[in-house]
Parts: C-alpha cells; sequence; structure tokens
C-alpha cells in the first residue's frame, strides 16, 4: 500500500478500512464459489459414464479422440500421421482430431501414470477432460470482463458463464470428451490476448520509425504483447483446425477497424501494428503441424499459415496506403472506397486465377455464417441452423435475459464509438466478434458454445457502464475527498473502473447495481421455461446408444476375425500402428471392413477394433446410405467396399433405428441415397390426426413396398428371410403430398370420414384384399409392422450371427451384426414346376427368441432347382475364429425343412402375428404344410457351417418325397412345424389351415408396445400374451378380430371376412 492509501487509512474509521479490503479482494472468494460450482456441476455425474467398469463416453466423435489419445501416449508427443482403421478401403488422416487437445490429455495421462498410464488412467483422464477445460474457461472470460466492466465486470461474466445452461455446459461435462470445450477455451484465450495487445497498442502508439531507429526497448511491449497474441491464435488453430475462422474474423475487424481509425483522424499503424506482428507469429506457427500441401479448413494445411499472412501483409498494406492517402493530401473519404475497391478487385482475381480457392473461401463462408446448412449437413444434430423466427426463444431458453442485455450493450458501444470523446478499438472488435458468432450460431446451432463468450463480455461491459452511471460524485463522498474507485488501479486499460468505494454509494444506487446484476443473472436460477444448470446437466449425464452397442461391439471383437486373419490369413494389423500417409491403403490378405451407418463408426474402430467402411466424418456415408435403401442383392453386393487387393466387407451392424420410422435416425440415409431418385412419399405414408394435421406427429406411418424392399429392413426385421403379403388392407383418405427440403416430398394421408367404418381390415385371401384395394382407390395392401404388399425375395448372403442383449423400444434387439458370406448351393429335384420352399428355425439367445429363415426356388419342367442359403445348421465349431471365421452367435435349431406343394407353396392363408416387429410374413409359409389342394413333397437336409463360408465346395443334394395322405386331410406337423410350437397348439389341423402360435409368438409380444410407442398400427393376430388367435374363414367364417391403431380413439372391430 502507498505512502498517501495509508494517510488517508489512518484518517478513516475502521468500518471503512474494512470496506476497503472487501472490495480490494470482494472478486476472490466469489470467483472460487463460482469456479467450484462450475467444477461440481460438471463432475458430479461421472459414475453414470462408467458401466460395468468400463468408461464409456457421450457421443461419437470422443470416440476417436479416444483412440488418438491412447496413440500419443505409445507415441509421445506424435500424433497419429495416418489411420487405416476407419474409412475402408481407403484409410483416412483427418486433422481435426490428432491435435493439441489429444497431445495435453496424453501429457496429463502420462504424468497422472508416472510415465506409464494404464488403460484405464488414460479413459479416465479423457473422462474428466472436458470439465477441465471448461473450468479453465473462466480464466480469461474474467479477464476479458474485468476488461471492460472491472473486478465486477469480470465476475458477472464468469456468473453467466457457470450458471447459464445449453451447449457451453453440456460440451464440458463429464464423459463429452470432444474437442468442442477446448476450441471454446483456447479461442477465449487468444481473444484476451489480442485485446490485451490492441489496449498497449492503443497506449504506446508503435509506429514503423521505431523500426528503422532500432528502438526496441519503445517496441518491446507492443511487440511482446502482440507476438503473445499470434501464440494464443495458433494454440487455437493447433487445438482445432477450422479455427482459422478467427482469423478470418479478425481480418474483418482489422479492415473495419483501420479504416475508422483513418477516417477519425488517426493514424491506423498503432493497430495495424497488432493485426501485422500477431497474424505473422501466428502464419509461422501454423507451419509447424503441416500435414498436406492442399487447401483445407480441416486438415493441417497451407491455408491456416496463408490466410493469417494474407490478414498480415493487409494490414501492413492499409497502413502504408493510409501514409501515401495523407502525404497527397487525397480526400479522406476516398481512402474506405480505395479499400472496398481493392477488396473487389482481389477478390476477381482469386475467382480468374484460383478458381478452386475462391469457391472454397465462399462455402466455407457459407457453412460458417451463412444462415443455412446442406440437406446432408442437417442430419448431423449439432450442424442444423436455428430458423430465424425461432432465434429468439431458443437465445431465451439457453441464455435468459442475457441476450438482451448484450445487445442494449452493443447499442451502448456503438453510440460511444460514433459519439464518445474516446474511441475504443477493443469495443469494435467486440461488436465483430458477436456479429459473427450471432451469423454461426444461427447457420449452425453447436456454436452456441462460442457464443456464451461475447456475450459474458458485453454483460460485463453493461454492468460497468451501470456502476459508473450511479457513481458517486467527489460531493457525495463521505469524505468529500476526490479519491478514486476500486477499478483506479485498472482505469487506464479498462472502462474506467467500477464506481466509488462500497461505503460511498446510497441506497438508490447499490439497488441500482443490484437491480442490473438480477437482471442478467437471476434467470439462470430461478426455474421458468429453462433448466437450471444442474437440471441441464443432470439431463445429460448418460453415454447414450453407445452403451446399447457396447455388447455388441464387444461381442464382434472377441467373436470375429482379427483384421488381417479372414479366411485363415496371416496378416494381423497393428491396433496402434504407424502408418504412413497415403490416398488409398493397400490392405493385406485378411483384412476386412465393417458397414454401418456413420453415426457408428468409431465405435466399430474404437470399441470393436474393427475398420468400418463409413465414419463420423462422413466418409463412406454416401456409399453406406445406398447399401441401407438397395433393393437388390445383387446391387448391394456391388456397393459394398473393395479395394485393389480384393479385400472386402464382412460384415454388416444395423440398429432398430436405421430401420424403424420415427426414430430420429430413419431418414437420414435417404439424405445422403444418391444412386436414383428416392423420396420420402417412396417409402411411406403418415396418417394424420384429421384434428390437427401435424405431420410431425403422425397417428401411424404406413409402409410402401420400397420400404420393405430395402436392405435395412430385410436385414433387421426379416434377418434375410422372405416375406409374403398377407390378406390385410388398409383403407385411409387422401393422399397428398408436400414438398421437403431434405426429403423430396412428403406423403399423408387421413382415416376414413366415417367414425364406424374400419381402418384395417382383413380377408379371406389375397384376391379379395386386392379386389377391396383397387375398388376403394384410397387403400393399400398391407403397410403394417412385418406385412409387406408384395412378395419380398430372401437374401442368398447375409445372415444374422449376432443380436444383442439390450433391447430397443420395439421389443427388439437394439443392435443386429450380420455377416456376408459366399453362401451354400442347394440342388435338389421335387415336382416338376413347382415352388419349393426351404426354412430353418434360427435362435437368438441374447434375446431368448427364434425365427425362421424362408427361400424359395421354382423347378423346371424336370423337377429340378437350385438355391443359394446363408445359414449353416451343423459344425459351428470347426468353424471358429481360429480358422478365420466368425463364432456364430444365432444358430439353427434343426436342419433345413424342403417343402413343396400344397395350398402353402403360394403363401396366402395362413396367419401371422402382425403387430411384432419381428415378425417374418414368410413363417407361417414356412412352419406349415397342406394337402388340402394338392399332393405335398417335403424333404430335410443338413448344410455345414463349412459349405456356407465357402471352405468346402460340396453341394447340398436334397430329394424332396412326397408325402403320404393320411385321414381327411392329413396332419402336416412333420412338413415344417417347429417343433416348440407343436406341443402348443402349432399342428396343422386336417383341413390345411394352420392355427399355431404362429412361429415366434414371444416376438409378437415383444412386438407390440413399440407399435404403440411408435405411432404403427397393431393387429392382434397372435396366440401371444394379449392376442387373439385368429383361424381363417374355413374354421370359422364370422371371427372377429380387433385391429388398435396407437392414437386412434375409436378402435374398430373387423370381420374375418373383410365386412
Amino acid at each position: 500500500m502507498s505512502q498517501r492509501r495509508e494517510q488517508v487509512s489512518e484518517r478513516l474509521p475502521a468500518s471503512e478500512t474494512v470496506l476497503d479490503r472487501i472490495e480490494e479482494w470482494y472478486h476472490v472468494p466469489v470467483l472460487a464459489a463460482l469456479v467450484s460450482f462450475m467444477t461440481w456441476i460438471r463432475v458430479r455425474n461421472w459414475e453414470a459414464f462408467v458401466v460395468d467398469g468400463r468408461v464409456l463416453y457421450s457421443g461419437n466423435d470422443a470416440w476417436y479422440h479416444y483412440r488418438q489419445v491412447s496413440y500419443t501416449v505409445r507415441n509421445w508427443p506424435a500424433t497419429m500421421p495416418f489411420d487405416p482403421w476407419t474409412s475402408f478401403p481407403t484409410g483416412t488422416s483427418v486433422g481435426q482430431f490428432g491435435t493439441l487437445f489429444d497431445q495435453l490429455i496424453a501429457t496429463a495421462a502420462l504424468l497422472i501414470g508416472l510415465g506409464s498410464p494404464s488403460e484405464a488412467t488414460v479413459s479416465y483422464t479423457l473422462l474428466f477432460a472436458p470439465a477441465a477445460f471448461g473450468v479453465l474457461t473462466a480464466v480469461p472470460v474474467y479477464f476479458i470482463g474485468k476488461r471492460f466492466g472491472g473486478r465486477l465486470g469480470g465476475v458477472v461474466a464468469v456468473a453467466i458463464l457457470a450458471l447459464a445452461p445449453g451447449d457451453f455446459l453440456r460440451r464440458s461435462l463429464v464423459g463429452f470428451s470432444d474437442h468442442h470445450v477446448a476450441e471454446a477455451f483456447f479461442q477465449a484465450l487468444a481473444v484476451f490476448a489480442v485485446l490485451a495487445a490492441i489496449e498497449v497498442a492503443r497506449r504506446e502508439k508503435p509506429v514503423y520509425e521505431q523500426f528503422l531507429d532500432r528502438d526496441f526497448e519503445g517496441l518491446r511491449r507492443p511487440l511482446g504483447r502482440a507476438a503473445l497474441a499470434g501464440v494464443a491464435i495458433a494454440l487455437y488453430i493447433w487445438a482445432w483446425p477450422p479455427g482459422i475462422f478467427l482469423v478470418g474474423i479478425l481480418g474483418a475487424y482489422f479492415t473495419i477497424a483501420l479504416t475508422a481509425e483513418y477516417l477519425a483522424g488517426d493514424s491506423p499503424e498503432h493497430l495495424a501494428f497488432v493485426g501485422a506482428v500477431a497474424l505473422s507469429v501466428t502464419g509461422v506457427l501454423a507451419f509447424v503441424p503441416l500435414s498436406t500441401f492442399s487447401f483445407s479448413p480441416t486438415n493441417f494445411s497451407l491455408l491456416q499459415p496463408l490466410l493469417a499472412f494474407a490478414v498480415a501483409a493487409g494490414c501492413v498494406f492499409m497502413a502504408w496506403l493510409a501514409r501515401v492517402w495523407e502525404s497527397r493530401d487525397l480526400p479522406t473519404i476516398g481512402y474506405p472506397a480505395a479499400i472496398a475497391g481493392g477488396l473487389a478487385l482481389l477478390a476477381g482475381a482469386l475467382v480468374v486465377v484460383a478458381p478452386d480457392f475462391a469457391a472454397l473461401i465462399r462455402s466455407q463462408f457459407l457453412r460458417v455464417a451463412g444462415f443455412g446448412t446442406s440437406a446432408t449437413a442437417q442430419t448431423v444434430g449439432e450442424a442444423q441452423p436455428i430458423p430465424l423466427d425461432q432465434a429468439s426463444a431458443v437465445f431465451s431458453y439457453y441464455f435468459g435475459l442475457s441476450y438482451l442485455t448484450a445487445a442494449a450493450a452493443i447499442v451502448l458501444m456503438g453510440w460511444r464509438l460514433v459519439v464518445g470523446d474516446e474511441r475504443r478499438a477493443d469495443f469494435l472488435f467486440v461488436i465483430v466478434w458477436m456479429a459473427f458468432l450471432t451469423a454461426a450460431t444461427l447457420t449452425q446451432q453447436r456454436f452456441t458454445y462460442y457464443f456464451v463468450l461475447p456475450l459474458t463480455a458485453l454483460n460485463a461491459f453493461l454492468i460497468g457502464w451501470v456502476v459508473r452511471l450511479v457513481r458517486p460524485s467527489a460531493s457525495e463522498r463521505s469524505d468529500g475527498s476526490e479519491r478514486s474507485s476500486i477499478g483506479r488501479r485498472t482505469s487506464a486499460r479498462t472502462n474506467g473502473g467500477e464506481g466509488g468505494r462500497f461505503g460511498d454509494f446510497r441506497a438508490y444506487q447499490v439497488l441500482a447495481v443490484a437491480a442490473a446484476l438480477l437482471l442478467v443473472t437471476a434467470p439462470f436460477v430461478v426455474r421458468g421455461q429453462s433448466p437450471t444448470a444442474g437440471e441441464y446437466a443432470d439431463g445429460s449425464a448418460s453415454p447414450g446408444e453407445v452403451a446399447q452397442w457396447e455388447g455388441s461391439l464387444e461381442w464382434m471383437r472377441e467373436n470375429t476375425p482379427k483384421e488381417g486373419t479372414y479366411g485363415g490369413a496371416n496378416n494381423d494389423m497393428a491396433y496402434y500402428g504407424s502408418f504412413e500417409r497415403t490416398e488409398n491403403f493397400d490392405y493385406p490378405p485378411g483384412a476386412y471392413g465393417v458397414m454401418s451407418w456413420w453415426d457408428y463408426g468409431h465405435f466399430i474402430t474404437s470399441i470393436g477394433h474393427r475398420i468400418p467402411s463409413a465414419n463420423p466424418f462422413q466418409q463412406g456415408a454416401t456409399n453406406a446410405a445406398n447399401f441401407l435403401l438397395a433393393t437388390n442383392e445383387s446391387r448391394a453386393n456391388t456397393i459394398l467396399p473393395t479395394d485393389e487387393g480384393g479385400q472386402t466387407t464382412r460384415y454388416v451392424m444395423i440398429d432398430w433405428k436405421l430401420a424403424e420410422p420415427g426414430s430420429g435416425k430413419f431418414f437420414a440415409p435417404m439424405v445422403f441415397y444418391d444412386d436414383g431418385s428416392l423420396a420420402e412419399a417412396d417409402v411411406l405414408t403418415r396418417i394424420l390426426d384429421p384434428q390437427n394435421a401435424d405431420l410431425s406427429s403422425p397417428i401411424y406411418r404406413l409402409r410402401a413396398q420400397r420400404y420393405y424392399e430395402s436392405l435395412r429392413v430385410r436385414l433387421y426385421y426379416y434377418h434375410g428371410s422372405s416375406a409374403s403379403p398377407q390378406p390385410i388392407a388398409v383403407d385411409y383418405r387422401g393422399p397428398d403430398t408436400v414438398s421437403s427440403s431434405s426429403l423430396e416430398s412428403i406423403r399423408y394421408a387421413f382415416p376414413p370420414n366415417d367414425p364406424n367404418a374400419s381402418t384395417v381390415r382383413q380377408f379371406d385371401n389375397m384376391s379379395a384384399a386386392r379386389a377391396f384395394v383397387e375398388r376403394d382407390g384410397s387403400a393399400q395392401v398391407g403397410g403394417l409392422q412385418g406385412i409387406p404388399s408384395e412378395y419380398v425375395p430372401a437374401l442368398e448372403h447375409y445372415r444374422l450371427v449376432h443380436a444383442s442383449a439390450d433391447t430397443a423400444r420395439t421389443g427388439t434387439p437394439w443392435v443386429k451384426t450380420f455377416e456376408r458370406v459366399p453362401g451354400a448351393t442347394v440342388e435338389g429335384t421335387g415336382p416338376p414346376n413347382e415352388t419349393v420352399t426351404a426354412s430353418v428355425e434360427l435362435r437368438m439367445p441374447n434375446a431368448n427368441e427364434t425365427f425362421t429363415y424362408t427361400q424359395r426356388a421354382r423347378t423346371d419342367s424336370d423337377g429340378e432347382f437350385e438355391m443359394t442359403v446363408p445359414y449353416s445348421t451343423t459344425n459351428y465349431e470347426e468353424w471358429g475364429t481360429e480358422e478365420g471365421y466368425t463364432n456364430v452367435n444365432v444358430r439353427a435349431t434343426g436342419p433345413y425343412t424342403f417343402t413343396a406343394g400344397g395350398r402353402n407353396a403360394s403363401g396366402g392363408s395362413n396367419v401371422i402375428s402382425v403387430g411384432a416387429t419381428e415378425t417374418n410374413a414368410s413363417n407361417a409359409s414356412a412352419n406349415a404344410t397342406t394337402a388340402a389342394d394338392g399332393p405335398v413333397w417335403n424333404a430335410t437336409a443338413s448344410v455345414p457351417e463349412g459349405a456356407v463360408v465357402g471352405e468346402r465346395n460340396a453341394t447340398i443334394d436334397v430329394a424332396l418325397e412326397r408325402v403320404p395322405r393320411s385321414g381327411s386331410g392329413g396332419s402336416n406337423a412333420s412338413a415344417g412345424t417347429n417343433p416348440s410350437n407343436a406341443s402348443t397348439g402349432g399342428a396343422n389341423t386336417v383341413n390345411g389351415t394352420n392355427t399355431s402360435s404362429g412361429a415366434n409368438a414371444s416376438n409378437a409380444s415383444n412386438g407390440s408396445q413399440e407399435a404403440i410407442e411408435s405411432g404403427s398400427a397393431v393387429i392382434a393376430m397372435s396366440s401371444a400374451s394379449n392376442r387373439t388367435t385368429v383361424p381363417t374363414r374355413s374354421t370359422v367364417p364370422t371371427t372377429v378380430l380387433r385391429a388398435r391403431l396407437a392414437g386412434v380413439a375409436t378402435v374398430g372391430w373387423v370381420a374375418a371376412d373383410g365386412r
């Protein structure tokens, strides 16, 4: 304390000395409390991310960071130069991963693990990393706020950061181990460094002559601060290469600020000095991690250093031009015109000389701040734009009233810039910063975690302005002195301090400051339309869908051949190996890819230790979409990625979200699909409630034939089996279509007008059902759950090998894993010109369910037929992972049954469980044969595993024999009836009617709940729980079945004969 201060203190009462102490140190305990709160709220739910001793991260990118951090721990400080363990069959290198973010976490893990951290140490370090970065962000936020509003302003800025719900909080929670919060931290740090450099340059006014005179002592502070700003910007880019957009913001700022300085009659050199030095340093440092000599915003490329150098050169040019303009006494107003003209000429030259580069700059600008996004980008939740008509509601939800007070602060700053005596270059910077991040946030909602940074600075300014507005004058002070405020020591470089001493404020002044503080912070702590930070954090305390995928991925890791060993090859690939960068990786024999939707690629790499064909970088996304939506197996096979050496895709992983409309992920592949034209209207019809006609909340979704023919449905729901239509029709009113930006067109309709009319109708046979549809004009055969409108043929080369133990809301396994196999060739003889049906029952042990695979072939005039089947029935143990094949989890309960002749060969009279989403529409045909309409042939045969995987070329020979008729019709329990069903009423009646529980009654009960929840129609036709067995007309002519439509108040009763 100075001598003067001590003298003043001696004349003050003890109470005022205490107040001095409080005003000097009050911010310390308050900041400590806020930082403690930020830490606690971010880490308190950490145990939710540890499942059975394993750390599970939220989202998908975090899993690739785990891989990158693990690699860096093993190869510190190097990051992975190239990764062949994703994006099969080329491999990839992605600059946004393997950055400073991963290096810092790897370093922390090495320190915690004393140089040799365990996998658990690495996992936990990454788990807590986002919380650490989130809390550390409070440091630059405080100092930025203090610069504009004194210590109280800094405290308010941190309070907003601590209390606001939204993306910054969510992305800094424990478990959300992505680089986003590190981006926010390093940008805040860079902005603080730039503001500090601007302030020093404003005070010390460096000019070009100091360089000529070698006045390095005079340049030391401005040069040092500007260089540090350049380092901070470079650190931001090192952590996230697309952070180059901050250089773009600085370019816009310096263009406006230097022009404004000249128009105001001041030299722009002082500010240009900051830009030239800082961005030159950034440009030099951006060369350090350079990984490609191309121009890419997402990789460490030439774009980052060259753009930084370009802005630095622009600052030098503008300062030089200002000198020339002044020396020639040219009109002042001509200077901004010359700058604008120069920029226009530069843009035009780029378009002519380097059109690709110009297009890149334009596309990236629109991508970040263009107020719109592409259809494919909209499938990424965080990349979706905020509609302008909803912006106020979104900002209010996340930021309370603080976004309005920030807007008021912008007005005040602008007013001071225009009419004030002091032109603050840092005011203009914050305004430009806020303008760009507002545009970025409206373009991609993910940028709300950036938006909070300038918002805190603006609110800090507003609080500082309110304090100064009500500050006691000298005549009002208790001691009548000219004493300064608690902000005295910072008044030279801030807004002029916070106001008078605590003891000098009167009641109305204190109330005014308190009201301002409450206006900014109260909405964050009072529960209203928006959740509190604690509620928001608790709502995000879950690893998400990876918890349901983990079991399948662990199974794949342990029960499929290691990469490089498929088919018995001996080329085991190093999971953490170092590979040279290449455009097309040369995979060794025995390597293979795993096809899945791109969302799950990092799961497959990091947990399953297998190579996905598509990943969250959206590499392979279009290929994955084309495969999942293919209607022809041959076409699907050609789509599957294969490298030049013949290594191909061997497995397919699909979850229920890809196959079930209304899941939130069902339509995403359609946006990427480019193997023809496909709109939502081609796949389904939304049946709407006539009361509100809300397209987003249909009563149910009626599936079109195109839905059932897509490979994703044929795999997930039919398991590769064939599916037959059933005599069921759905009646509706309409339909009509509306256009959609991402789905091209949406088809919708309404239930029938007559409240007594039945929406779902059951008929005796397909002819009657199709006749009704033709007469009605607005009805459809099938379309509910597993019932197609037309016959769907079986797949020959895909088999289900594993189903997860975790179930979806549909009651079905969450994830299903399929293997692509050569298949076993079956050659046989039977009655000429007849349809032969092959069927085999298989069990999913994790789900404790069975299903039946069914395939058909037609005999020729000599009675010969041939088919290829993907499922084996024996010898599983002989072809496991040690032999380079799969330890198949889904296995047959018995041999194949082959049948021909009889009524069931045409597939139309058997009752199946429609309510079950697991239903194979062909199961009923497979499980019974009948002699009512003609003779029946059958046979059984085993198919060894070796024949299916292609190791044994032997053909399976089958000779169908005619089944002798018995009694008046003959029971055909031996002709394909599931043994488990036979004991529960599964045998066929003598007149050919199948009244069994339909093979897979358990599936029926599982499917009902999802049908209700997803708004799909459910027809109760199975003998499973809460179902009614519906015999065909030949047994009970007028049996009534109940059709229950989720969301429909009136439930119709439909006669089985269609009346």
